[in-house]
């Protein structure tokens, strides 16, 4: 009986240390397990990190590259307009004071003032003077100006060739091409401030585990500029006690480092400037490690048979539970709504969701039904076809063959500006997805600044009309058959106001037409600052009105009154797209200059100022017409001011008495019939007397004349004279629009 009890207890024994030794070893290979799911599990979740991060990181410098592009444009601009007002105020061009008033004006740091040789010979910055394009690399890139006037150039941040700052620079040459116009901007600590905050940002929004962190530093320097614990910002890698071999990689790469005395599990990829690492404290590994060894145990101890069985499902859930964890700790942070959707089985998982979003997956169970659902309730009408098919799930598995990531941008509702996106989980054989995330994102500050970004960049700060940039961008793609009316506006007198009532009654003259011309004009296109007090608008109306939109904008004008300026004063060349086949919207622009500047002259003249470039005015009509004659409604006398030598010859006979002059033009055959009976009647001397005695000042008729056998466009244009009055009806005739 002892002997079989022996025996019993040697079993027994036996099978408790079979079962102990079994335990032990299904321990010992559970945790040797999990270690390793853990590991592949912490590399793959930081290796995802890493690409979210130096993706949104790539993205962000793309977006400042851009930035600094605009930023080039709007320097030339502000250099065109340092010249212009160098050019408009004579006193600034060795006054240092005055001309770091005109730096400050215009918000740039330095104005360098050089000859035709390439000197500096004044500006903002004394230090400067003597130096020359020949005085170092970064100065030279502005030589190849002294041989092509027409060039105006803008620099990327370079360090000047005095100081070494980094700077940006744009030169331009003046309109009278008598000297460079230069100005430098120091945009970088604005722009690196601006990099820092959204590293950080990125950083501080990401979706973490317990015990892992980020950290993004200057690769050269090791200064950590964004990191999820705050306080490590500012410090480098080597502060914290991360070697700087580890951070000068051009290649991920997995090591493990011993951190105040503590490891950590470390992926470290370089990006462009910038070293990103993900860093996962292995004690935070072994705690999640230790707890699932103690349910094993448990398990164990109740059956040891059921160890293998149990083991299975504990790896198969825990792999399941971690692929989820990972994809929802990652993602679900950033999406507005995010779904699995199983293309095959038509069946779809809701991972996170808000609002009416949420409401709806509660109800629908088949993927297609909630696709549409969801799109149809949330999607402003303008966008819903395209977002229906977008979202089609019959469809989305072979627009997506061997692509990652689809997406489309769409407006909400509710949701305001949205993205949403197919991403590719599981693909067959021959790449087609069979399973897919689907989800959605708000993106309208994205879109906002978008917006802002275009806006700043076509617009005038000082008078918020359309600038030179947006100016060029739309009269290229304009036709000149198109039917408009292009207007040039100048503010008269403005160096005087300027002078006299100082430049802030300046900006009020030049704002104040501005607002006249916008309220004007605005409704019926558009208006621009080309220049100082330059300005274009663009307008689309019928002729019919055009003549009462003329005389809204002079009683405007008239009745401005500004709180330094007391009143103001604009010139006006008017050009009609249909007046005569023209090569381009140039050309036009070049007519309307010209008319501009007859208008500006008459104005001087009636004011009793001789202004310098008075001839050049007066060539210009000469070029832009072909028969200039005076006229006298009181004494119906007429007398030629130009003339074609021959033309002259055949109407020699009826010069000097207006009316018969003009009897003898309308019934000589020239006129197109289907014009002639309105020729007629606004070149009746009666209808002209009553014309201008009712204060009208310009009267333009548009027909066709013969020039051979054909017809072609031409333009008449009587305009009283300054000097106009009841008791002397002096008027001057011009012809124009048919060659020579």
């Amino acid at each position: 009986m002892s002997r079989q009890k022996s025996t019993q207890d040697r079993r027994r024994s036996m099978i408790i240390g079979l079962s102990i030794i079994t335990v032990i070893t299904a321990l010992f290979l559970e945790a040797g397990i999990l270690n390793n799911v853990n590991n592949k599990n912490i590399h793959k979740t930081s290796r995802v990190l890493l690409d979210q991060v130096i993706n949104i990181i790539e993205k962000n410098e793309k977006n400042e590259n851009e930035m600094i592009e605009s930023l080039k444009d709007d320097y030339i601009i502000r250099a065109k307009a340092v010249s212009y007002i160098i050019d408009a105020n004579e006193k600034a061009e060795y006054d240092v004071e005055e001309l770091q008033k005109i730096a400050d004006l215009v918000s740039v740091d330095e104005i360098h003032l050089f000859d035709k040789t390439g000197k500096i010979y004044s500006g903002s910055i004394p230090e400067y003077y003597g130096y020359s394009l020949d005085s170092g690399e970064q100065i030279s890139y502005f030589k190849p100006m002294l041989s092509d006037k027409k060039l105006t150039l803008c620099q990327d941040i370079t360090p000047n060739t005095l100081e070494g700052r980094k700077m940006m620079y744009a030169m331009t040459w003046n309109e009278s091409g008598e000297r460079m116009v230069q100005v430098g901007i120091e945009p970088l600590r604005l722009l690196q401030e601006l990099k820092q905050n959204e590293i950080s940002a990125v950083v501080g929004n990401m979706p973490m585990y317990e015990g892992m962190s980020i950290y993004v530093a200057d690769v050269n320097s090791g200064e950590i500029y964004g990191a999820t614990d705050e306080e490590k910002v500012g410090k480098t890698l080597d502060e914290i006690g991360i070697p700087r071999k580890n951070a000068d990689l051009s290649r991920t790469v997995n090591d493990v480092l011993k951190i105040g005395g503590e490891k950590y599990s470390c992926s470290f990829r370089q990006s462009g400037k910038y070293v990103v690492g993900i860093l996962y404290a292995t004690s935070s590994n072994m705690k999640s490690n230790l707890n699932a060894i103690l349910v094993v145990a448990v398990y164990l101890g109740l059956a040891a048979g059921f160890i293998i069985f149990m083991l299975c499902r504990v790896l198969k859930a825990n792999r399941e539970k971690n692929e989820q964890l990972s994809i929802l700790s990652s993602m679900s942070g950033i999406y507005y709504s995010m779904h699995l959707v199983d293309l095959e089985k038509n069946s779809v998982v809701e991972y996170s969701a808000k609002n009416e979003v949420k409401e709806m997956g509660q109800k629908y169970s088949k993927a297609d039904e909630l696709m549409k659902e969801i799109m149809s309730k949330t999607v402003v009408k303008e966008y819903l076809d395209q977002v229906l098919q977008f979202t089609d799930i019959h469809t989305v598995a072979d627009r997506m063959i061997g692509k990652k990531i689809i997406s489309g941008e769409f407006i909400g509702k509710n949701l305001g500006w949205f993205r949403t996106s197919f991403i590719t989980i599981e693909a067959d054989e021959s790449g087609k997805p069979v399973k897919v995330i689907f989800t959605t994102q708000s993106i309208n500050e994205e879109k906002e600044k978008e917006e802002k970004l275009i806006y700043r960049s076509n617009t005038d700060e000082l008078t918020n009309c359309y600038n030179r940039r947006a100016y060029e961008e739309d009269i290229n793609k304009m036709n000149p058959e198109d039917a408009f009316v292009y207007i040039s506006i100048d503010v008269n007198g403005l160096k005087t106001v300027n002078d006299t009532l100082g430049h802030a009654a300046g900006d009020e003259l030049i704002q104040g037409a501005a607002s006249c011309m916008k309220q004007c004009f605005g409704s019926y296109g558009k208006v621009y600052r080309i220049g100082g007090d330059e300005f274009v608008s663009i307008i689309f109306t019928e002729d019919n009105k055009f003549g009462e939109i003329q005389k809204d904008f002079d009683d405007t004008v008239h009745g401005w009154r500004g709180k330094i300026a007391e009143k103001m004063s604009v010139s006006c060349g008017y050009v009609l797209s249909k007046e005569k086949k023209w090569e381009s919207v140039y050309e036009m622009a070049k007519t309307a200059d010209a008319r501009m500047y007859e208008d500006k002259e008459m104005h001087y003249r009636k004011n009793g100022v001789d202004r310098k470039g008075q001839k050049a005015a007066i060539a210009a009509l000469g070029k832009l017409y072909r028969k200039i004659v005076e006229l006298n409604l009181t004494n119906d006398s007429c007398h030629i001011i130009k003339m074609d030598i021959t033309e002259q010859n055949q109407e020699e006979n009826n010069m000097g008495t207006a009316s018969i002059w003009m009897q003898h033009f309308r019934e000589s055959n020239e006129i197109h019939p289907d014009d002639l009976i309105e020729y007629k009647e606004k070149t009746d001397m009666g209808y002209l007397k009553s014309y201008f005695e009712s204060g009208r000042t310009n009267l333009q008729i548009s027909y066709r004349k013969r020039v051979g056998n054909t017809y072609e466009p031409a333009v008449l244009e009587i305009v009283a004279a300054d000097d106009y009055s009841a008791g002397n009806q002096k008027c001057f005739l011009y012809e124009g629009g048919v060659p020579q």
